[in-house]
């Protein structure tokens, strides 16, 4: 009869401070992990997806609200108008062409809480306070 024992020599895991790390007895047998290979080929998976999400470049920085930005819409014909509605209760009509603020409104004292362009296609708007 084979018997199998496991031995460890116990001073190998001792610390030699009060602040080193414990050791942890771990087997790095790949014959011991059957599922190691899908787990390295989804963590390469979802390393290539992050990469490319974070490699898309930075286009552009709208400055000009006072306050945090509580809105956003676009225009539904013209693809370089939009409009953003903040805290400060101010609207801001942007150009993305030319990166900048064409018109502003003081549309109230509290935040704005939502903005949409009327779909006839020309530049007027609605916001909620």
């Amino acid at each position: 009869m084979k018997v199998k024992v496991l031995s460890r020599n116990p001073d190998e895991y001792l610390r030699e401070t009060k602040t080193s790390i414990h050791r942890i007895p771990r087997n790095i047998d790949p014959s011991l992990h059957p599922f190691e290979g899908p787990r390295e080929y989804v963590r390469a998976l979802n390393a290539t997806k992050l990469e490319r999400v974070f490699a898309k470049p930075f286009v552009a920085n709208l400055d000009g609200h006072k306050d945090g930005i509580s809105c956003l819409a676009k225009h539904p014909t013209k693809l370089s108008t939009i409009i953003s509605g903040a805290y400060d209760g101010e609207v801001k009509v942007w150009n993305l062409t030319s990166q900048s603020c064409v018109q502003t409104y003081q549309a109230h004292d509290g935040h704005v809480r939502d903005v949409c362009f009327l779909p006839d296609g020309k530049n007027r708007f609605l916001f909620f306070i």
